[in-house]
Order: C-alpha cells, then sequence, then structure tokens
C-alpha cells in the first residue's frame, strides 16, 4: 500500500528474508577505519626497496589481499570485502600521512567519532599501528613529491586561495573508470595472463626503446591478475571451512556452491548469472583496495548482464526473482566499500560518496534502438528494495525510451532517496563525439564518477579532476587580481582595474576571463604534476588490466603511459550561476541604469552589504543587486552571460593538453564539467561577498543549476536557461540539480 506524503511516495520494500537480514546486518554496521591495508602495504614497501615501481606496486597489493582479513556476511550469496568489517574504510598511507597523524592519532580538528558529519570508529589500540606507518612514509608520499615539484604559484592556488582544489588527488587515486566488465567476466583473468606472457615474448629487445618498460608492466599485470584469483581462492576455503561446522543444509549448500564458484571465477570465464556477478564483486573490491579513487563504476549493467539473464531463465536455473535477489545481494556487497577522507576533504564530498555508478537503459550502439531489457527493470527493482545509496544507479533517456520504463524510472526517484539519476543521450553523445570519440563508442557510454560520461573499458585518464573555483577568480577580478581575504595576488588583471575603476562592462567582463584563465593554467599544473608523479611513482597495473584490457595489453602501457583508447583529464567548474548573475549586475546597475557606481558597490562588498552610513546603505545596496534578473528565469541577457562564460571555460581546458598527448590515446587534453557534489559549501567559504547579493563566504551554486532562491519564473523558465548553455563543451558532464520542497507539489 503505496502512502503518498506530497510528492514523495512511501512504501515498504519487497525484500526476500535473506535479503532483509542482510540490508539490516549492514546498515547497522557504523562506520570505521581498518588498520590493515596500511599496515601490509607499509610492510611490503619497507622491505622491497629496489624492485621496479610497478613491479613493486603489484607485489604490494598482491601482499595485502593475500594476508588481510577476509569474512562472509550471514546469509549472503557473495564473497569479498574491502575491509576487515564491512563499512569500514583503509587506510592508504602512501598518497599523504599528514592529515592521517594530525586526524587519526592527534585528533585534530576532531576526532573521527566526533565529526560533525561523516563519524568514524577508530580503535585506541589501533593508533600506535597508524603512527608506525605515518613515521615510515613520512618524505616518501606523493603529496611529499606534489609539493617539491608544484611551482608556488599551484601551491598558493590549492592550499591558500583555493580557487582550485585538487586535495582528494593528494590523499587517494584516481578511480573514475568504468573496468571492461562484458571483456573481462567473457575471458577471465587466466587469459589476461596468458596474452601478457605471448607479449613479453614478442618484446622487441633490439629496437624497442620501450622494452623494459613494456617487460615491467607485463610482469605486474601477471603478478595482479594471479593475486586476484589468489584472494577468490581464500574465499573458496573460507566458504568450505564454515560449511564444515554449518549446521543448517542450507546454508552449507550455499558455501559450498559459493567456494566451487570462487574456484573458477575469475580466473575463469563465468558460465552463468551468479558467477558474472560474483566475478565482478572480487574484481571491483580489488582495484578498491589497489586504488583508493572513488568513481570506479560497473559501466552498462543491463547490457552485459541481460546476455546471463536470458540463458539462466531459458536452462531453467535462474527465476526472475532469483534475479532479483541476486541483484540486490551484489548491491549490499558493493555497499560495504567505503572510503575515509580527511575533515577538509569531507567538506567537497559530504555524506561518504564512492561514486560506484551503475547505468542502465539508452541505445543499442549498433543498431540505435532502444536497449531497455529486462535487466533495466531488475536494477530499478532492486534499488527500489535495498534503498542504499552505493551503486549510484543512473539511467540513460532518449527519444525512444519506452513510456513503461520512464514511468518505473519515476516510481523510484520518487521515493526521495536521490537515485536514480537521469541523463539525456542527444546531449551526452554530442559532447563526446565533439571531443573526439567514435560515434559507437560515444552511444556506449555510461556514467563514471557522478555525471561524467566515458566508454566503458576504453577511458583513462581522469573523470574527476581539481574543483575549479569560478566564484574565487571573479571575486579576485574584482580587485585587480588580488584575494581581500588573504592578501594573495599572483596575477593582476591585464587592464589593471578594480571594480570601482573599470570604465565600461566590457572591462569588467575582461577582467574575469583574465583571470579565470590564469587559474585554468594553474589547474592544468595541478592536474599534470599529479599525473606525472604518479606515472612515475605509483602506476596501478590492476587498474590498467581491468579498465582497459583491450587497449594496455596489446600496448604494454599502464595508463598513465598512455594505455587507453581514450584519454581525458576532466574536472569540476564551481559558480556558474553566481558569474552569470554578478556580471549581470555590473553590468545593469553600473553601467546601463547608472543607479549606483563600481566604488559603491566595491565598498559594499568590502563590508559584507553592513555599512549603514553611506547612500545607498549597504543594506540598500544588497536589496538592487538581488532584485536584478538571475539566470535561471529564461532571460536571455542573465543567460547569454552564463552561456558565453561557460564556454569560454571550456574551450580554454580543452587547449591544455594532459601527460599522455601523443603518446597514443584519442583526446589527451583537459575538458569541462559542471559537477559539485558538495564543494559549492568550502568554496562559498573563502569567497568574499559577490555582486549578485550573496553574502560573504555563504555557499555557491550548485553546478549549472540557477542560485537558490533566485529562480522565480518556475521549472520551465530554469529549464529553459540551463538549456541555453553550450552543453556539448561539457564533455566531462553536465550537472542540473532541481529540487522542489513537498508544500510545492502537495
Amino acid at each position: 500500500m503505496a502512502v503518498m506524503d506530497s510528492y514523495q511516495i512511501s512504501t515498504e520494500p519487497v525484500r526476500s528474508e535473506r535479503i532483509d537480514k542482510l540490508h539490516k546486518y549492514i546498515t547497522s554496521s557504523k562506520y570505521g577505519v581498518c588498520v590493515e591495508r596500511g599496515k601490509l602495504i607499509t610492510e611490503y614497501y619497507r622491505n622491497h626497496p629496489d624492485e621496479a615501481n610497478i613491479v613493486k606496486r603489484a607485489n604490494a597489493i598482491d601482499y595485502v589481499l593475500q594476508n588481510m582479513s577476509i569474512y562472509i556476511m550471514p546469509g549472503s550469496l557473495f564473497a569479498g570485502n574491502q575491509a576487515s568489517k564491512p563499512r569500514w574504510a583503509p587506510i592508504f598511507p602512501e598518497y599523504e600521512v599528514e592529515w592521517v597523524e594530525k586526524e587519526m592519532v592527534h585528533e585534530d580538528p576532531y576526532p573521527l567519532g566526533e565529526r560533525p558529519a561523516d563519524r568514524y570508529i577508530l580503535r585506541e589500540e589501533d593508533k600506535p599501528i597508524i603512527q608506525d606507518f605515518c613515521n615510515w612514509w613520512k618524505g616518501k608520499t606523493i603529496t611529499d613529491m606534489l609539493r617539491t615539484r608544484l611551482p608556488k604559484e599551484a601551491l598558493a592556488t590549492h592550499y591558500d586561495l583555493k580557487a582550485a582544489d585538487i586535495g582528494t588527488y593528494f590523499q587517494g587515486g584516481d578511480g573514475h573508470f568504468a573496468p571492461d566488465h562484458p571483456w573481462l567476466i567473457k575471458n577471465g583473468l587466466q587469459k589476461i595472463i596468458d596474452l601478457c606472457e605471448e607479449k613479453q615474448k614478442e618484446i622487441d629487445y633490439k629496437n624497442d626503446p620501450e622494452c623494459v618498460k613494456k617487460n615491467d608492466f607485463y610482469e605486474a599485470a601477471k603478478i595482479s591478475a594471479n593475486a586476484v584469483i589468489k584472494f577468490a581462492e581464500r574465499y573458496a576455503d573460507l566458504a568450505e571451512q564454515m560449511a564444515e561446522e554449518e549446521k543448517d543444509p542450507e546454508r552449507k549448500a550455499e558455501l559450498l556452491d559459493m567456494a566451487q564458484i570462487c574456484r573458477y571465477v575469475p580466473r575463469y570465464p563465468a558460465r552463468n548469472f551468479k558467477e558474472a556477478l560474483q566475478f565482478i564483486i572480487l574484481t571491483h573490491i580489488c582495484i578498491q583496495i589497489e586504488d583508493s579513487g572513488a568513481g570506479v563504476s560497473f559501466g552498462r549493467f543491463d547490457q552485459f548482464m541481460q546476455p546471463y539473464y536470458e540463458a539462466g531463465i531459458a536452462d531453467g536455473t535462474l527465476t526472475r526473482d532469483l534475479a532479483v535477489e541476486l541483484t540486490e545481494n551484489f548491491f549490499l556487497q558493493i555497499y560495504t566499500c567505503n572510503k575515509v577522507r580527511s575533515w577538509i576533504d569531507t567538506d567537497f564530498y559530504r555524506g561518504v560518496p564512492m561514486f560506484q555508478n551503475l547505468t542502465i537503459g539508452g541505445v543499442d550502439p549498433e543498431t540505435m534502438s532502444d536497449a531497455t531489457n529486462e535487466m533495466s527493470y531488475i536494477a530499478l527493482d532492486a534499488t527500489f528494495n535495498t534503498r542504499v545509496p552505493q551503486p549510484s544507479l543512473t539511467v540513460r533517456f532518449h527519444k525512444k525510451t519506452p513510456m513503461e520504463f520512464k514511468m518505473k524510472v519515476a516510481e523510484v526517484v520518487r521515493l526521495g532517496t536521490g537515485l536514480p539519476s537521469i541523463f539525456n543521450d542527444e546531449t551526452y553523445t554530442r559532447a563526446m563525439m565533439n571531443r573526439g570519440y567514435e560515434m559507437k563508442d560515444a552511444y556506449n557510454y555510461c556514467i563514471i564518477g557522478c555525471i561524467e560520461p566515458g566508454a566503458p573499458g576504453l577511458l583513462g585518464g581522469r573523470t574527476g579532476g581539481a574543483w575549479l573555483n569560478c566564484t574565487k577568480a571573479l571575486e579576485m577580478s574584482l580587485y585587480n587580481g588580488k584575494d581581500p581575504r588573504t592578501g594573495i595576488c599572483l596575477h593582476k588583471n591585464e587592464n589593471g582595474k578594480t571594480l570601482s575603476e573599470f570604465a565600461s562592462y566590457q572591462e569588467a567582463e575582461d577582467a574575469f576571463v583574465d583571470q579565470m584563465k590564469y587559474y585554468i593554467k594553474m589547474e592544468a599544473i595541478l592536474e599534470n604534476t599529479i599525473d606525472q608523479v604518479w606515472e612515475e611513482m605509483l602506476e596501478e597495473p590492476m587498474a590498467a588490466i581491468f579498465a582497459c584490457p583491450t587497449t594496455t595489453i596489446p600496448r604494454g602501457k599502464p595508463i598513465k603511459q598512455g594505455g587507453a583508447k581514450y584519454d581525458l583529464t576532466g574536472q569540476q567548474t564551481i559558480g556558474t550561476a553566481n558569474i552569470a548573475n554578478s556580471l549581470y549586475v555590473i553590468k545593469k546597475l553600473i553601467f546601463e541604469d547608472k543607479k549606483i557606481t563600481g566604488a559603491q558597490l566595491q565598498h559594499a562588498l568590502e563590508t559584507n552589504w553592513q555599512d549603514e552610513t553611506t547612500t545607498p546603505t549597504g543594506t540598500q545596496i544588497k536589496a538592487m543587486c538581488l532584485a536584478v534578473p538571475k539566470y535561471g528565469n529564461d532571460i536571455d541577457e542573465v543567460d547569454f552571460i552564463a552561456r558565453d562564460m561557460m564556454a569560454m571555460i571550456a574551450n580554454e581546458l580543452s587547449s591544455y593538453k594532459n601527460t599522455r598527448y601523443g603518446r597514443g590515446p584519442i583526446g589527451g587534453t583537459l575538458h569541462c564539467s559542471t559537477s559539485t557534489v558538495s564543494s559549492n559549501t568550502p568554496f562559498g567559504h573563502v569567497c568574499g561577498a559577490t555582486p549578485d547579493g550573496r553574502d560573504a563566504y555563504m555557499s555557491v551554486a550548485d553546478g549549472q543549476s540557477p542560485m537558490r532562491g533566485t529562480d522565480v519564473n518556475g521549472p520551465t523558465a530554469a529549464i529553459a536557461s540551463v538549456a541555453k548553455l553550450h552543453n556539448e563543451l561539457f564533455s566531462c558532464g553536465s550537472l542540473y540539480n532541481m529540487k522542489f520542497s513537498p508544500e510545492e507539489l502537495s
């Protein structure tokens, strides 16, 4: 029985007894920190200093996988765990230990269990272990190397100004790819080992200048594939041991079946629906253990699982109800993965998002016909019943999407969980082809991470990158490049003027463009320095053979050396609406209507609208600024500023090459997205008052959505404004969040 509460619908999930018990077991588990990975990887690096970096990395992850705790959750039909307990998070000290020691050992600024948000259990007995591996890694981490390699201007941009922030990649790995699950589950990991051995025999040591690098890569790839196979066999042993002690004959049979499956996959190709899911779980978890990067996604789940579903229905080994239960079990197994971030980074990622995205719907890239199938509906049912935030479900809509499917999506959206997200095929495929994707690959896109499109099994690089604080660049353009909060000035306006001195609107716009281009340059330096350091110190062989096996293995190159078919470095631009609204206020109030001068507005900004001694007063000037029409109301004059400024940013970003340019992949540039997560809040905390009427240090706008409370002409007008942007330039993703209060829909 559905109970309506305004727009949202309240229904009880339909779960089997098994799934209900498993759901309660997992969701009742509190977040915690697991020290095992940090301890084990430190042991390996400490004792093996002389191996080639990529081989050392493979061996170190193998050492972790063979020595970490494993368990099988009560009632689960699948094996696989990332840490010693469900929803506990491993530590990755090779990236950075300063924050680990500061927050976990010294409890600064908060004990992990007393944070304002995203709290974690940390046992007292684990603190000496953390301190020990922190001591060893000091001076050897990725962050240590980055600080010696980055120019002082880029460091100031990141640490002091917050005009760009790339801290998540100081603290953890890349992630942000969709493994080639169709190829992997069809071929098995033994195939990777065999291919690498064949390629090693073909290395031309006489004429190939990269012969040594290739051999190292193939050796690391074999070690990595074998590590996952051995990891699966550990679960087979455990399941058999548990079966010996199990009194319930039904559970005993399940454990023995699990053992048999784990001895077969992922070494060999999956033979049925259940084996395919177990294959994906084990490989996915191992990627998460190698690399703490978020956004390791699943690709077009309904497309590669449908053949296994059809085969199981045809031979009688599978029913729809069982397929739903297995998919729900799979979802819950994935939900046990977790990540612990520093408090500063947490501010950008509230709610512990892992961005383990799973895509359904869309079109068949060969026939261009609708690709919705029964697995599309099963994935929606699993999301409806489990109601966990991971995996984050994505739906692709296109002109021929069936109405039945749209209505089923709407039913799940009405739960109010925020899932699924909906993406427009026409916009995304056009944006991808604009960056060089072949048509077939563009139409086979999945969502990676938050909102970023990519071709599963073919995309390297990074779909998520530095956060670019466009509102900060705007603010500094009003002060001739100086940051009023810190007093730092890295780049003066080309015209040398402040807001009080601009003689025309064009001078104001030119100053913003000038500052924006400078900080895009700083972002490019941050992005490429990180990639170069990773390539030298911490190449990831497991990610390479799972993300892009059909290109990295033939080329003999990991991703950071150009092993992928497509390689683009993404990022996030923050503050679209603030830019457009602020520039339009300057244009309208100062230069067109001449209601105030630039000096008056600048003083009001400097005093955060608080000076009541001026004429007009700060409060009155703020009211004037708020009264000027805003982006999100289908008003061309302001919407076109948003369109033109975002196009400028996107084009400027794509003019910068990444470190893989010219080394094999298609693309090899930076590119633009409007993803935000929760970064609009901490970025607002470093931005003073802005001409759009925003108070100092308040949150800035979310994605390419209108600024909160300023879209007053209804949802259709807001959509019309967003549609005027050149979304085909945002090849790393377009984010528009439309939110309704229940009262508005009652």
